[in-house]
């Protein structure tokens, strides 16, 4: 039977590339019948994959950033169609997540093959909407403010380490109100994230081992100062994969309440325009995706 295939392509991802010529390389070959949508504006991308899914196709490909992938998802979930990752963006942090490889070529490889494995991942949900990686409060948000497609195309992934620097000079003490599957907690810190996954855009580096896609937990991160002392207890947490309790504050949840003096701007998935309160919930096993036969580290 014919392997059919919607590709999907965000055209303001990433570098320029060859795409459509590296994606034919690999599909005809194979056998595979794919067909081309490009989105021009948000919204698209999840639209293009739910149309796909009606109407009948084995995979539908996402190329392009986190974003794209966070679309393609929504417009799967619920589905048994898989999402293939087609990494195009600048981090391609989910594509990491799951062990997909950088190169396009190699990515293109698992999706035309009808024997790469499908995983179902969890997404979290705040208010309703859906997210794949983490949502972040205060400094991991002003980082993403900072770091605009300019600072991206000229910086590549090192464009948020360096607007996580700018956003750390301006950064003060802030009282969060957890409340973590019922249980109240109060703590101040200067950052917090809710992560679904726990990379930062390098295979293995991570802020803890425990953090999984397919744990149906959420994981609350708190940086409590931005000390040196905090900078490398930190550092030797993600060399180690283990919170250290002196200077992070690590939970577990399935539904998650933050409120935060003062208020606290939050980014979904790289996405800007919300303010706590905000209410968190894990819907497990959400999305099925396709990951390597091998496992295979990206490259």
């Amino acid at each position: 039977m014919t392997r059919k295939i919607q590709v999907i392509i965000n055209p303001g991802s990433g570098q320029p590339k060859p795409v459509l010529h590296t994606i034919n390389q690999i599909f005809r070959p194979a056998g595979v019948e794919w067909d081309l949508a490009l989105t021009h504006k948000s919204g698209d991308a999840e639209r293009f994959a739910r149309d796909a899914v009606k109407e009948g196709v084995d995979v539908v490909a996402a190329y392009g950033g986190d974003g794209t992938v966070m679309e393609v998802a929504r417009g799967v979930m619920g589905s048994n169609v898989p999402m293939a990752i087609l990494p195009g963006g600048t981090a391609n942090l989910m594509s990491v997540e799951i062990g997909i490889p950088r190169d396009l070529a190699k990515a293109a490889k698992i999706a035309a093959n009808e024997n790469s494995p499908v995983k179902s991942i969890d997404v979290g949900e705040i208010n309703g909407s859906y997210f794949l990686l983490r949502v972040g409060l205060g400094i991991a948000a002003q980082k993403v403010e900072i770091a605009d497609r300019d600072m991206k195309d000229k910086y590549g992934l090192m464009a948020y380490s360096i607007a996580a620097l700018q956003a750390m000079k301006d950064a003060v003490p802030v009282n969060y109100k957890f409340i973590l599957d019922g249980e109240e907690i109060n703590a101040e810190g200067v950052t917090c994230l809710v992560d679904n996954a726990g990379n930062f855009g390098v295979s293995g580096f991570t802020i803890s081992k425990d953090i999984s896609i397919y744990d149906g937990l959420l994981d609350v991160i708190l940086i409590r100062d931005i000390s040196f002392r905090t900078a490398v207890n930190v550092g030797r947490s993600v060399v180690k994969s283990e919170p250290t309790s002196e200077a992070v504050n690590h939970w577990q949840a399935k539904e998650i309440v933050i409120e935060a003096d003062p208020i606290q701007t939050i980014q979904v998935d790289g996405e800007i325009g919300r303010h706590t309160p905000i209410s968190v919930k894990v819907v497990p096993a959400a999305v099925p995706v396709l990951t390597a036969p091998t496992q295979e580290a990206p490259g």
